[in-house]
């Protein structure tokens, strides 16, 4: 059997345990990747991804598929975060906050708002001092 039936058969075949450990493995790896965390916890994710890709591997009927889909997996994660890196640095998004929110947060430093003065406040409507 050629080397990618054999792969793709050991995917139709895996349990709900193998299953779970590559979806953490992922998600691990992606948080270690991310700046979500801490430097701790990216390690901590880091290892946990480590620790999860260990035990798929482990699980897996044969070792070398395993090996293989956990590749895929990975390449595929590097391959998503570069197109969106390009995407975003085509349309002129830089890393940090959106422009829109960059301009708004300076116009309200710049020019802050008046505070009316005691005589020019205006009472609350319903309330004890307007009745």
């Amino acid at each position: 059997m050629p080397a990618p039936a054999s792969v793709f058969d050991d995917l139709k075949t895996m349990g709900l345990l193998q299953l779970l450990l590559a979806f953490v493995a992922c998600m691990a790896y992606l948080l270690a990747q991310g700046h979500l965390l801490n430097r701790g916890g990216r390690g901590w994710a880091g290892a946990l991804a480590i620790g999860s890709a260990a035990g798929f591997i482990v699980m897996g009927r044969d070792w070398t598929n395993a090996v293989v889909l956990i590749a895929i997996a990975v390449a595929g994660i590097g391959s998503f975060t570069a197109i969106v890196w390009l995407t975003a640095r085509a349309i002129g998004i830089d890393r940090g906050a959106p422009p829109e929110a960059v301009a708004i947060s300076t116009a309200l430093v710049a020019e802050p708002m008046a505070v009316p003065a005691d005589n020019e406040r205006r009472p609350i409507r319903g309330s004890a001092a307007s009745a």
